[in-house]
């Protein structure tokens, strides 16, 4: 299962794998690696630094080629938590 969480023009993917499984899908350089992007998770805002930040574009053509082919790309684009 894959997820989307964005704020404006930033956006967060977030992967399940099983219960126990959760990967973030590393960011595009969108937002430097040290700055900090609140985007809502559930009823809250969550902090995520720019190692994990997309532009909402990119954001969404992955989640398209998940939708359309199950492709989650390669494995070393997720950083497990």
């Amino acid at each position: 299962m894959l997820s989307l969480a964005f704020r404006g023009d930033r956006a967060v993917v977030h992967r399940m794998g099983s219960p126990e499984q959760m990967f973030l899908l590393a960011g595009d350089g969108t937002v430097p690696s040290d700055a900090e992007v609140e985007v809502p998770i559930m009823d809250d805002l969550a902090v995520f630094t720019g190692d994990f930040v997309l532009d909402i574009d990119h954001a969404w053509s992955r989640l398209h080629a998940f939708t359309r082919a199950w492709d989650v790309g390669p494995p070393e684009v997720w950083c497990e938590l």
